[in-house]
């Protein structure tokens, strides 16, 4: 296989964007490209189910063992699979809208209903460390996992400082406000070349 570019990485077999969001659920929101552009000429990463469990691992949500467990279980439930990746990539366009102020009342709805029950899913239990919530470990985990990260940020702190890529769309957070690209190493590579064409000009 010939070298990836510097954004992505093989992981598994799966080729994944690097994390460049400073949170997870910003991370997905960029396991595709070109949101700019919305329809046209982008490329989807999450192109299976077990592509979007191995990318929870990848990014540290899950713990390699579940994620192996839930790649088992899929194997044997490939409708259920199917609906499972449709209603995450719903989620993850809904987000973005929501989290770059463009939702309407029906997308802001649907994400919120889908954080709603995984909030309502989630378990308390002992351990260790004391009473903890835990949401069940089958084939919805992931996504309402990443539901209620989207639940914590969309109601801190943090969203105030979530920025979007002018050049690819990619968000970020920015609590420093100093950034201004997803990643110098491409899209501000790539701005800082056309600049250069421009003067040259």
């Amino acid at each position: 296989m010939s070298s990836l570019p510097s954004h992505l990485e093989l992981v598994q077999g799966v080729v994944l964007p690097k994390p460049v969001g400073a949170h997870p659920v910003l991370d997905f929101v960029n396991t595709r490209s070109e949101w700019t552009t919305r329809g046209a000429a982008r490329t989807e990463w999450l192109t299976s189910y077990e592509a979007f469990l191995i990318w929870n691992s990848y990014v540290g949500l899950l713990p390699p063992a579940t994620v192996f467990r839930l790649i088992e279980r899929a194997g044997s439930s490939p409708t259920e699979v199917g609906r499972r990746l449709q209603t995450t990539l719903d989620f993850r366009s809904e987000l973005y809208d929501v989290l770059t102020g463009q939702a309407t009342d029906h997308t802001f709805g649907a994400a919120a209903r889908l954080i709603e029950k995984a909030s309502g899913r989630r378990q308390l239990v002992r351990s260790e460390d004391g009473p903890v919530w835990e949401l069940p470990e089958d084939l919805e985990l992931p996504l309402h996992n990443l539901a209620l990260l989207a639940g914590e940020l969309l109601t801190g702190s943090s969203r105030e400082h979530v920025r979007t890529c002018p050049s690819c769309g990619w968000l970020f957070v920015d609590a420093r406000g100093r950034r201004r690209w997803c990643s110098m190493a491409t899209c501000g590579n790539r701005a800082k070349v056309r600049a250069h064409a421009a003067r040259a000009r």
